[in-house]
């Protein structure tokens, strides 16, 4: 079996479109002909040589498609239906797929960092040479074989280019409001950056009923976008101190880190009011390290925590957000932003790189 892939090899080279050696899928497995593919903060930081992953890799891991094959051990899934992939598939062994929470899974992580599939294996190669996949996925194919736990079924219940923004930018977004937070109506909200994440977390605050949300990025597209999804104010980073001082002059109750640096996790820290939840949500550079004062948390009884990939399992938490999509809760169209082809997903990475509104999609 084969397959078109766009690979990743140094930072600073374009991705190089060509056709992989696919192992045989075996009967735990499904073929998944991919439709749309979503250019994440994960790939990016990756790109850009802030994570060190073995390479050459096929990137990608927010995606939706077609299942073209179904082995024989697989329940619940059969040729022609729609699917969202899932990066973090339980492996069924560890303590933290045990509490219902893959995306910890110590294996995945392992194998993550490993550039594998959780078992070990990549099942991809180039003459011979051995092809490692991005976030245990490796999404931006034209078809990629993962085991049938990764394949979430929709039940067509949106269209597949908006369905693959539910692979991770909306999990992880409103995930971190309904299910790392549990924000309470009435609440007042602040969200650090307004990217294809920070819009969902816009969302998921507007869903759990704040009365106050608001955006904060350097983007202006962003900032009109998040108004458009929810969000009461949308301001630049030097607007948000005198933002809150009219609004919320004690703090929020609670903000979110979007972005994933240091500055910007310390900045959710002090603007979050006494009692307060910071949540730290986009992932940081290899290495970095957050600075904290004890005060913050003894003298103001602040709390702080990360989440990741919404905080719960996806196979639980995408039926709760397709069910939002059925009640005009949670708006995906408006998000889908620019698309490329396969044969121009370089161009696409620089769109996202260059901060486009909306969530950069390939179709392959």
């Amino acid at each position: 079996m084969k397959t078109r892939a766009a690979i990743f090899r140094r930072v600073g080279e374009p991705l190089e479109i060509l056709e992989l050696d696919v192992r045989e899928p075996a009967p735990h497995e499904v073929v998944v002909k991919m439709s749309a593919v979503g250019i994440c903060g994960t790939d990016l930081h990756q790109l850009k040589g802030e994570w060190q992953r073995p390479t050459p890799m096929v990137l990608g891991h927010e995606g939706a498609g077609v299942v073209e094959w179904a082995g024989s051990a697989v329940t619940g899934l059969a040729v022609g239906d729609e699917v969202v992939l899932s990066w973090a598939p339980s492996c069924g062994a560890c303590a933290d797929c045990g509490r219902g929470r893959p995306a910890a899974c110590v294996p995945l992580h392992r194998a993550i960092g490993a550039g594998t599939l959780v078992d070990g294996t990549t099942g991809l190669s180039l003459d011979g040479e051995t092809v490692y996949r991005g976030t245990a996925t490796g999404a931006l194919a034209e078809r990629v074989v993962v085991d049938a736990k990764v394949a979430l079924p929709t039940h067509g219940a949106v269209p597949l280019r908006e369905a693959a923004l539910l692979g991770c930018a909306a999990l992880t977004g409103v995930g971190a409001v309904l299910f790392a937070a549990r924000a309470t109506p009435d609440c007042s909200v602040v969200v650090l950056g307004a990217g294809g994440v920070g819009q969902f977390v816009v969302q998921g605050a507007r869903i759990a009923g704040a009365s106050t949300i608001i955006a904060v990025d350097p983007f202006e597209g962003r900032r009109t976008q998040a108004l458009a999804l929810g969000a009461t104010h949308a301001v630049q980073p030097d607007e948000l101190e005198s933002c809150l001082a009219d609004l919320l002059p004690e703090g929020a109750d609670y903000v979110f880190d979007a972005v994933g640096d240091p500055s910007t996790s310390a900045t959710a820290l002090r603007f979050t009011h006494s009692g307060g939840t910071t949540v730290m949500v986009g992932l940081p550079a290899t290495g970095l390290r957050l600075d904290l004062d004890p005060a913050e948390f003894l003298r103001r009884e602040k709390w702080l925590t990360g989440t990741m990939y919404g905080s719960e399992d996806p196979a639980v938490a995408l039926p709760i957000l397709l069910e939002h999509v059925a009640a005009g809760r949670l708006d995906l169209a408006s998000l889908v932003g620019p698309v490329y082809s396969l044969d121009n997903a370089d161009e696409a990475i620089q769109a996202s790189l260059a901060g486009v509104s909306g969530r950069v999609l390939v179709t392959p």
